[in-house]
């Protein structure tokens, strides 16, 4: 099972958006994303990756916590 069906539109649209013009870096978190059962296996780079995309696309998160503000991009 992997995370990455969970995330948010707004994140995956960046994501996917960004796949050619850095395809390196896309490959490296579809992997990521695609290797981790839980939120909590998501590597740090990544999560932090996804949470500046999610940043970017003006998302509100609830809380100013790392942790939260991950779960919430997954939905959670």
């Amino acid at each position: 099972m992997s995370v990455f069906n969970d995330l948010i539109p707004e994140v995956k649209e960046l994501l996917e958006a960004d796949k050619e013009k850095f395809p390196n870096l896309h490959k490296g978190i579809i992997r990521d994303l695609q290797n981790a059962d839980v939120t909590t296996d998501v590597k740090v780079s990544t999560a932090n990756t996804l949470i500046s995309y999610a940043e970017t696309a003006n998302v509100e998160f609830e809380s100013s916590s790392f942790v939260l503000k991950l779960y919430q991009i997954f939905g959670r």
